[in-house]
């Protein structure tokens, strides 16, 4: 399996990156997993995932579980005794062959690994992934927090409203962004039957609160997300997936009262920082036309700790 492809390529080149990247690439993106990732992984009590709905679309969500709920037989597997919580939402739902990208992040020592593969084994309550691509990302924009995550069991069933038709409901999405330092976006590598890699990824964004801005459509009864891009590791996974493929899931959690988030859309990349309200440290946007929006009104992920910004944000001027 070629190590980027030719969204990622695509954008390497423009921002004139193209060969840090395949310097970075070649080291650092591996199809097993180092021990230290194996070790990581099985300490988590929390995932987040990006996984494709029956029409090829990306969603970003959690997995939910207690420290131990994930274990590495060998150094290309996770077996996961849990599901990812948008399948009990049945917005998705993960079977064997599916592609899956997985994240792992620490809050407290702001250290977080990904592997993209494949599920190799379902069942109702667990799942075998098999790696394909495995790296580590820096810490960069990762705010300090300690979360508590709900106990979770099968018997558990988040409850999601729907609001495709957001106008009546913008108003609680915003205070909600208002505040937001935080979240997750899934993205896929290619359209479907394309002769590209048709992957699926997770990403972690973050920002000083307030970092997403809301759009109003003058014809369109939903609004867009706007939010910046910051300099990061020079790959662009998720930018090049963007340019081949737009659409994308956002998870967007609000860690105060564990409420959250699901949004499906199009995205696509602001390059003339120009035609944006400026913000620090953008070196482009990311705007993204919203679909459909899910409300999870089940508590999920309550931080109990004081929030440390990102030195990486304090610097930003």
């Amino acid at each position: 399996m070629a190590v980027f492809h030719k969204g990622e390529l695509s954008v390497q080149q423009r921002v004139g990156v193209a060969d840090i990247a395949r310097t970075i690439g070649d080291k650092a993106i591996r199809n097993y997993m180092p021990e230290q990732h194996r070790e990581f992984f099985s300490q988590q009590a929390l995932l987040y995932a990006g996984v494709l709905d029956n029409q090829g679309h990306p969603w970003a969500t959690p997995i939910l579980g207690e420290q131990g709920f994930v274990s590495s037989p060998n150094a290309t597997t996770l077996s996961i005794e849990a599901r990812a919580l948008i399948e009990y939402a049945q917005v998705a739902r993960l079977s064997v062959g599916d592609s899956i990208g997985l994240l792992g992040l620490e809050f407290t020592t702001r250290r977080r690994n990904r592997v993209n593969g494949l599920v190799a084994y379902s069942r109702e309550q667990a799942l075998r992934f098999e790696v394909q691509q495995s790296f580590g990302n820096c810490p960069k924009y990762i705010q300090k927090r300690e979360l508590k995550p709900s106990v979770f069991n099968h018997a558990f069933v988040p409850k999601a409203e729907d609001f495709r038709e957001l106008a009546a409901n913008d108003v609680v999405l915003e205070q909600v962004l208002r505040h937001c330092d935080t979240f997750f976006i899934a993205s896929r590598a290619a359209a479907l039957n394309s002769e590209d890699s048709d992957g699926v990824d997770i990403s972690h964004r973050g920002g000083k609160p307030g970092f997403i801005h809301v759009l109003k459509g003058k014809t369109s009864k939903m609004p867009s997300l706007v939010f910046p891009d910051f300099s990061g590791n020079n790959l662009f996974n998720t930018l090049g997936n963007i340019v081949a493929d737009p659409r994308v899931g956002l998870y967007i959690p609000d860690f105060e009262t564990g409420y959250s988030f699901w949004i499906k859309g199009k995205a696509s990349i602001i390059w003339d920082v120009s035609q944006v309200k400026p913000y620090p440290g953008a070196q482009r946007f990311v705007q993204v036309s919203i679909e459909q929006c899910l409300s999870l009104t089940t508590p999920t992920l309550v931080q109990n700790s004081d929030v440390e910004l990102s030195p990486a944000l304090q610097n930003l001027s």
